[in-house]
């Protein structure tokens, strides 16, 4: 087997990966245009100021969560594909013992690890292993990337919730500005002040979020204002190892980082 049908069998893995991403995002943009977020107002009774807050929030469908698992799951395969044959280029023949691409909680794992998930590799093609750091506190994508594929494999699906991603404050300064305008005496000589774009993000994403969290204050006696828009997004919710941080740019930087290794990796694989 020459080096580009190694290099090509691991390749269909991390296509693979992008195949399931691209299910995933048509996945979540059905789910968030089926208003799963109610937002109301009230009023605070001393200070008077207007709150938007979340009246209801439908959980995140299963279904997301599945095709997280597949596509972390293809993420993982791809390395252990590549594992699989440094070990058969090392040895000269398929291996008939489990073979994987180590990743440990921490370094002294990971030495004892890849002794025997690696066992038969050659020298050079261990230490570029070894260059990767491949480990908590060496490589933590690396190692995220690893335990979200046990927790699928294990739990059967990894856990995905909802997170504050935005708020376009444009309409609600827009109209202040129109407000300050028809107060001035010279509100005959200007226009209606233009509809701004402002998404401002929020300090507090929220994750996950839930009835009743607020998501926007407005000012004392303030009229509840039906352009104000909210944007939301689905996150992670693995505590521990990614909690609150989007699933699509996340999945996309794991698929870079694969992406990436395995190409360096050519030379020890002729």
């Amino acid at each position: 087997m020459s080096t580009r049908d190694r290099l090509d069998l691991i390749a269909v893995k991390v296509e693979r990966a992008r195949e399931h991403i691209r299910t995933l995002e048509a996945e979540v943009r059905s789910y968030l245009s089926s208003t799963p977020y109610v937002i109301g107002t009230k009023r605070d009774p001393e200070s008077r100021r207007l709150i938007y807050f979340l009246v209801s929030v439908q959980p995140t469908p299963h279904r997301v969560s599945a095709i997280l698992g597949d596509t972390i799951h293809n993420l993982r395969s791809a390395l252990d594909h590549l594992a699989y044959q440094l070990v058969w280029v090392g040895t000269g023949k398929a291996p008939s013992s489990h073979v994987y691409f180590p990743i440990a909680d921490d370094r002294p794992r990971y030495v004892e690890q890849r002794r025997h998930q690696m066992k038969g590799a050659l020298p050079p093609a261990i230490a570029a292993v070894d260059a990767l750091n491949p480990y908590k506190g060496g490589n933590d994508q690396l190692w995220r990337l690893h335990k979200l594929n046990n927790v699928d494999k294990h739990r059967v699906l990894i856990t995905a919730g909802s997170a504050f991603q935005s708020v376009n404050v444009g309409a609600h300064l827009s109209r202040e500005m129109q407000k300050q305008i028809a107060s001035s005496p010279l509100a005959s000589k200007f226009a209606e002040f233009p509809a701004l774009d402002l998404f401002i993000k929020p300090a507090d994403r929220m994750f996950p979020l839930k009835q009743g969290d607020e998501l926007f204050i407005d000012g004392p006696d303030a009229v509840p204002n039906e352009k104000l828009q909210f944007r939301f997004e689905v996150a992670f919710g693995e505590q521990g190892v990614v909690f609150g941080e989007p699933i699509i740019e996340t999945l996309a930087s794991m698929v870079a980082l694969v992406e990436g290794i395995v190409p360096t990796f050519e030379a020890h694989l002729g």
